[in-house]
């Protein structure tokens, strides 16, 4: 590889330290020399015959950006993934952590494959080549075939550690199981993965027991992983609990509270993924919610928290069907008093969250006669069809047999309230995500595109809610640092030479509600391992320099 010098940069290290201007010298996949600009050994590093010369003058030299949650390891195995993917590469993402929400593509074993699968379908742009059985197999087969675009370092999920074991969506495991389980986990963990990620509003992580959750809490504990959590709720009112309304605690409240309580039982690190709002009448709550993290740091407890700074987020359609319609999907679908029983707690839970049906998108229909949808929200699909807007839900729910995706707006906030995601966003316990599904095609999330970019142009430059050394922190190092990713996300010699160039005043986030799919500007050079990736903010397309990153 050559080497390479990026001179008068303001170079923003990812500590949190305020910049400086100066010079980047890296050499094969590492940074060798950094110096400030009017120091002895700056004007000694421009005299400097590197290979390549970049002048960044007027532009901020930051570390990669992180993206500590998504759900990527579903899409690396394919060798064409970086014609899926590019759009991270190109708003400066340069690390993933994949394996969240319990979804992952191993353990798996001959007679689970289609199991898994079935389970994560809404991920998947083709069948994967189940090339592997665990951890180990899956990280070894990524790094052999052919590269990947960008690192990833991964989680095991507990979902698909349960459907290995027990066959079902529904059933708890039986006291072998779990200790089968455990094992799982301990070998995942022995084999380099950073953490257990649970998803405890998707079957089968919504019917398991506390006592089980805790089981495996307290192993991750003992090996000083990470505990990373989509918890039961995100609105004060969910279908994961039984609905009553004005009555009792907000369920996503009653949500935190239960992890919360396993996090301090069991001294597990815990990760709050995606810290979101749901609908209007659930953002009030966001105070208490607060309050109690708090409340627990005080008591010992070691947390973070990962939002995405958009107003919308994406998951299965049928995500928005309650705990009990899920269990039986195939039978209830078709009952008539199970349907009015659900129109009725939708009707409920539509007024209680503050929710509107016609704020929910199809972001893939997963039917050939649903494409016409992709893009269009409830309401405008009712209407196409003369239909009612329950009625619409419930039939792309049914042809796509539970897979269809939809992307809702509402999350802690919209456009005239932006005071709730800068009040999560400021707290020392946040780091950045993009949660995103990136298939070739439907609707996708804008923060496939400019979720890094509106960080820094909305919330850094034009609204000043945190300043840009604090931002490009909890981007960069804060997050490696806490999620045990070594020798990045920092600036400095020896560390690995993931590093972006971008242009502070005109870095944005270029999507729109009905285009989402807009490259955001700013973003002029991306290096992965010391390789240039991304040239005046374009993918050259091909490169795959990332690396499988292990736990220590």
């Amino acid at each position: 590889m050559p080497d390479i010098l990026i001179k008068n940069g303001m170079i923003i290290d990812g500590t949190g330290k305020e910049g400086f201007k100066g010079h980047v010298y890296i050499k094969d996949d590492k940074i060798k020399q950094v110096a400030h600009a009017d120091s002895a050994e700056g004007k000694s590093l421009l005299e400097k015959e590197a290979s390549e010369i970049f002048n960044a003058d007027g532009l901020v030299v930051s570390p990669g950006f992180i993206d500590c949650h998504n759900h990527f390891d579903w899409t690396l195995p394919l060798p064409n993934h970086q014609e899926l993917l590019y759009p991270m590469i190109e708003q400066g993402i340069t690390t993933v952590v994949s394996g969240n929400c319990g979804f992952t593509p191993f353990p798996v074993s001959n007679d689970t494959k289609d199991l898994v699968e079935e389970y994560a379908n809404f991920f998947l742009e083709t069948p994967l080549p189940y090339e592997w059985e665990d951890t180990g197999g899956f990280l070894k087969y990524l790094e052999s075939n052919g590269g990947i675009l960008f690192n990833n370092a991964q989680l095991i999920g507990h979902g698909t550690i349960q459907l290995n074991e027990t066959k079902s969506f529904t059933d708890p495991p039986t006291a072998d199981q779990m200790s089968n389980m455990i094992s799982s986990t301990n070998k995942a963990f022995d084999q380099g993965a950073l953490g257990l990620s649970l998803g405890l509003m998707y079957p089968p992580g919504i019917f398991s027991p506390q006592d089980d959750l805790k089981k495996l809490a307290r192993i991750t504990a003992e090996r000083d992983r990470l505990l990373t959590v989509h918890i039961k709720a995100l609105s004060n009112y969910s279908g994961s609990y039984p609905i009553i309304p004005f009555l009792g605690r907000a369920h996503n409240l009653k949500a935190l509270d239960e992890i919360i309580a396993i996090a301090l039982e069991t001294k597990v690190k815990l990760q709050i993924s995606h810290f979101i709002f749901v609908g209007k009448k659930s953002w009030k709550t966001v105070d208490k919610a607060i309050r109690l993290i708090e409340k627990g740091m005080n008591k010992g407890l070691e947390v973070m928290w990962d939002i995405y700074p958009h107003f919308c987020g994406n998951s299965y359609l049928s995500v928005f069907l309650p705990a009990w319609f899920i269990e039986n999907l195939d039978t209830n679908i078709e009952d008539p008093a199970a349907l009015k029983k659900l129109k009725f707690e939708l009707r409920l839970a539509r007024f209680l969250v503050g929710l509107e049906l016609e704020q929910i998108y199809i972001m893939d229909a997963k039917y050939p006669e649903g494409e016409k949808y992709n893009g269009l929200n409830l309401l405008e699909i009712s209407q196409l069809e003369n239909m009612e807007v329950i009625e619409t839900l419930l039939m792309i729910v049914k042809k796509s047999r539970g897979q269809a995706l939809q992307l809702t707006y509402g999350y802690s906030g919209d456009n005239e309230n932006e005071w709730l995601i800068e009040k999560i966003m400021s707290h020392e316990c946040c780091l950045f995500e993009t949660d995103t599904i990136m298939l070739s095609q439907g609707f996708p999330n804008p923060a496939s595109y400019g979720a890094f970019p509106r960080i820094l142009g909305r919330f850094v430059r034009e609204k000043q809610t945190l300043n840009l050394s604090e931002a490009i922190s909890k981007m960069t190092g804060k997050t490696a640092q806490w999620m045990g990713i070594p020798n990045r996300g920092e600036i400095k010699p020896g560390n690995f030479a993931d590093i972006v160039m971008f242009n502070p005043d005109t870095i944005a986030d270029n999507t729109t509600l009905k285009d989402t799919a807009k490259k955001p500007t700013g973003i002029e050079k991306v290096f992965v391992n010391g390789e240039i990736t991304v040239m005046d903010g374009c993918y050259l397309k091909g490169k795959k320099p990332g690396k499988v990153l292990r736990a220590e």
